[in-house]
């Protein structure tokens, strides 16, 4: 993982499934917020850690959607803040190993910048590092690509 010490803001796009319920959504995005805030306290101190903000796939899409899928893909790893300059997404976080063609096109441009991206196992509070991302059903647009870890 990038040292978090670097960032005094660090952006994380919650990667979930586009069939989850806003409700939930929301719940697991401030779930992993927390999750997060508290690994970086454990680890760095509270005065070391990053402010950590989780925003969630589908914020991300109702943002910045404008039509054209492949060009909003990129965009969204790309996507710089329009005050400080810097990246907007420092991590990528999945909640399952199968996930949809958009997320999975997100993942690879992640991956080809060289952002960090997890899988977040919530029952046993871990994150595994993701290291691609494979089409097991490319006609499947909604759980069609897994995440492989390494």
């Amino acid at each position: 993982m990038a040292d978090p010490r670097k960032h005094k803001y660090m952006g994380v796009l919650y990667a979930h499934s586009s069939t989850e319920s806003p409700p939930e959504i929301a719940r697991q995005s401030k779930e992993l917020e927390q999750f997060l805030r508290e690994r970086f306290h454990k680890k760095l101190g509270a005065s070391m850690s990053p402010a950590v903000y989780v925003v969630s796939g589908r914020k991300e899409h109702q943002m910045t959607w404008r039509g054209d899928w492949e060009k909003w893909q990129k965009q969204v790893v790309s996507r710089k803040h329009s005050t400080t300059g810097d990246t907007c997404y420092h991590m990528f976080v999945v909640p399952d190993e199968m996930c949809g063609r958009a997320t999975a096109g997100i993942l690879g441009h992640a991956l080809a910048a060289g952002r960090d991206l997890f899988l977040w196992d919530r029952e046993n509070k871990k994150l595994k590092r993701v290291s691609g991302v494979q089409a097991v059903d490319a006609d499947d647009w909604t759980r069609g690509y897994r995440v492989t870890m390494g």
